[in-house]
């Protein structure tokens, strides 16, 4: 009856503890290597290990295999060591699972149950605290190395933040010789750029004073139109002359017809004075009445003739006025033609000296500007210098004071 009772509680047990094994009371009143094999197996991975049989479980000849065999040793020598926990001396061998005894296994399988039925009582208890620590060991295991991995970049940064410390300090003694040598050049571009700055002022000035030059002599030559109409009356003038001559040419060629008359007319009257015996007194009177038209004629050609030499000396008189207002003309064109040439020349002269001097003011303003340009850069690099340095010395200071 005892022995009946003792099968049933682990019997019992061993369903409570693992439902899915159902065990019946022939397994623990006659135990098989396949129920043994079976019942471990179940066990072991209650703890959680990972036993996968190389062959069916249950089946009598799993021990002729060799995988079967070293599986079977290994499963021994893990429940040996469950055993041992709280008995060191017993043992539990291969032969304990191939020729299983009843009250060997029921004892061994009472103590494991008892085993796990602790384990799963006291598993957060036991195993809690423990995870816990090993949580908290690996965490802070954990922040300790990335405490040392920040503070080894803290070094490194701080060995860099000094290094570039180093360098700024050269670059910011290079600027500062640098602005000094530009300073330098730039009150010597100042300078020279207010000399300049003068200079141009005096060629604006000698500019105004030769455009007033050319103003007085723009005024004093004679203008387009006065010449074309000085021209044209020289022309109607010569046209005048040109018809005076040919009217005189006229008049003399009337003349020399009155002559060859009068000639002709002395002959006939002294003709008639010697025919005057023989004529009436009527034909002589005829004849008087002949020589009066005849000298009345002979006083319009001494007109005539006086005229005509009166207007040949004012066409001479208008010759010679012409003449001389040619020459004027001339010599006041040519000497404009000078001068206009000159003051040209000298204005070219000066336009060049300006345009040159606008250059050299244009080249100075963009060397100032370039200047002006660097200085800035040159302020704004040390000025991200200096708060590069102030960030890297209260990055020191901060890790130091850490």
């Amino acid at each position: 009856m005892a022995f009946s009772a003792e099968i049933e509680k682990v019997m019992g047990q061993g369903n409570c503890l693992m439902p899915d094994l159902n065990i019946s009371l022939g397994d623990m009143a006659n135990p098989t290597e396949g129920t043994v094999t079976k019942i471990m197996v179940h066990y072991l991975r209650c703890f959680g290990f990972r036993l996968d049989p190389p062959y069916k479980t249950g089946c009598e000849t799993a021990f002729a295999s060799r995988e079967g065999r070293v599986f079977l040793i290994r499963l021994c020598r893990q429940v040996e060591r469950i055993i041992q926990i709280s008995f060191p001396n017993k043992t539990y061998t291969y032969v304990d699972i191939m020729k299983p005894a009843v009250k060997k296994t029921l004892s061994t399988l009472s103590y494991l149950f008892n085993y796990l039925a602790y384990y799963k009582v006291f598993k957060k208890n036991v195993l809690g605290p423990v995870e816990e620590s090993i949580k908290l060991k690996d965490s802070l295991t954990a922040e300790i190395k990335a405490k040392s991995q920040q503070l080894e970049q803290r070094r490194q940064k701080a060995d860099s933040v000094e290094n570039d410390t180093r360098d700024c300090e050269v670059a910011i003694d290079q600027l500062q010789k640098d602005l000094k040598d530009s300073q330098a050049k730039l009150h010597h571009l100042r300078k020279s750029f207010s000399e300049q700055s003068n200079a141009l002022e005096l060629l604006e000035q000698q500019q105004m004073e030769l455009d007033k030059r050319i103003g007085h002599w723009e005024q004093l030559v004679v203008e387009d139109g006065q010449v074309m109409e000085l021209t044209n009356k020289i022309k109607s003038a010569c046209s005048h002359v040109e018809s005076c001559k040919a009217e005189l040419a006229g008049k003399k060629q009337v003349t020399n017809d009155h002559r060859q008359v009068i000639e002709a007319s002395q002959e006939v009257v002294t003709a008639l004075e010697k025919a005057t015996a023989v004529l009436t007194t009527i034909k002589v009177e005829d004849y008087t009445e002949s020589s009066k038209k005849l000298e009345t004629v002979e006083k319009q050609v001494s007109a005539l003739e006086a005229n005509y030499q009166m207007r040949g000396l004012d066409s001479e008189v208008k010759k010679q006025e012409l003449s001389s207002c040619d020459q004027q003309y001339d010599a006041r064109k040519h000497k404009h033609d000078a001068e206009g040439q000159k003051l040209q020349k000298q204005i070219e002269m000066l336009q060049d000296e300006l345009e040159e001097r606008k250059n050299r003011i244009e080249d100075l303003g963009t060397v100032l500007q370039e200047l002006n340009q660097r200085n800035l850069g040159q302020h704004q690099l040390q000025g991200i210098l200096s708060e590069r340095l102030r960030e890297a010395l209260g990055e020191i200071w901060q890790f130091g004071s850490t």
